[in-house]
């Protein structure tokens, strides 16, 4: 973990684990919280009611969301905005948005668990970390986009809307220098697929030990 952030004075209330502010959105099952687990319902009641994933608290005159490339392509980013105080204490203290952490999570830490809105699951699980955009908004251009074939469930905050500013949390990870010479060199037929190449196709299994996990 890097240096420990300043928390935010809008934070001050919220519980910690580890000197880490736990988000409001963050699920707590079995008597603890699960970071990088989303509680559905507060996920889905910060949507609708405009409030801040971090504190909880209503938004002022400026709306910050965590933007993936995926997420422009989609048309909406899945989770909740963030005060701008509460987006830079994030991209430091999170390891996700901070570039500590590589690849996502191979097996989600609520797996199995009701009311969960999972953020790494699905098609992402075991594979390097995304890019991460910052976007401005104003809460006149927040509007939440629905599911058009279940009209009660909310997908996330639309991203067709004029943006204010945007800057880099992160830059997407990639493989590694020697999964990447490897690969190379079985291209050329210098060399039999050796089963100990860290980089894997989509589906396939990953070896362990080989990589961190998201928290």
């Amino acid at each position: 973990m890097i240096a420990q952030a300043p928390v935010p004075m809008r934070c001050a209330g919220r519980p910690t684990l580890g000197g880490l502010v736990i988000p409001w959105i963050t699920l707590h099952a079995g008597g603890r919280y699960l970071f990088g687990a989303l509680d559905k319902a507060r996920r889905d009641l910060a949507l609708a009611e405009r409030l801040c994933q971090v504190c909880g608290q209503s938004f002022d005159e400026r709306i910050c969301l965590a933007v993936r490339p995926a997420d422009v392509h989609a048309g909406y980013t899945a989770e909740p905005g963030m005060h701008p105080e509460c987006l830079a204490y994030s991209v430091r203290a999170c390891p996700m948005l901070s570039g500590e952490v590589t690849r996502y999570r191979v097996t989600s830490a609520s797996s199995g668990l009701p009311g969960v809105a999972e953020a790494d699951d699905g098609p992402r699980a075991g594979r390097p970390a995304d890019a991460f955009d910052a976007w401005w908004i104003t809460p006149r251009s927040y509007g939440v986009k629905t599911d058009r074939e279940h009209p009660g469930q909310l997908l996330g905050i639309d991203l067709d809307v004029p943006v204010l500013r945007k800057r880099l949390i992160r830059p997407a990870a990639g493989p590694d220098p020697d999964s990447l010479l490897a690969l190379a060199r079985q291209a050329l037929g210098l060399e039999d697929p050796a089963p100990s190449c860290l980089y894997q196709p989509d589906g396939a299994s990953q070896p362990h030990n080989t990589v961190k996990e998201s928290e």
